[in-house]
């Protein structure tokens, strides 16, 4: 078995990922379930689910170009998400 360091980087990066968007979505879980009123909660946490996802398709797949472009996409459509949401709240 050969040692790659992108094998390394991908690992890293999908870890870092996975963590973060995890964490933000369960903190965007806990704003739904407290009794404030917090508009595009749903949006957030589904941005913040893409973001979990990019990283979990890094970790569990190979290195190739099809899971680089499939994480970027997720990242993407979660940064449009949250542009989408804050332009929103600015209204």
């Amino acid at each position: 078995m050969e040692f790659h360091y992108y094998y390394v980087i991908q690992d890293i990066i999908g870890v870092l990922m996975a963590f973060v968007g995890i964490r933000m979505f369960i903190l965007s879980i806990q704003m739904i379930l407290s009794k404030k009123k917090i508009e595009n909660a749903v949006s957030l946490s589904i941005s913040y689910a893409l973001i979990a996802a990019s990283g979990i398709n890094l970790l569990f797949y190979n290195f190739e170009l099809k899971t680089w472009i499939r994480s970027i996409a997720f990242i993407i459509l979660s940064l449009v998400i949250i542009k989408i949401v804050s332009i929103k709240n600015k209204q």
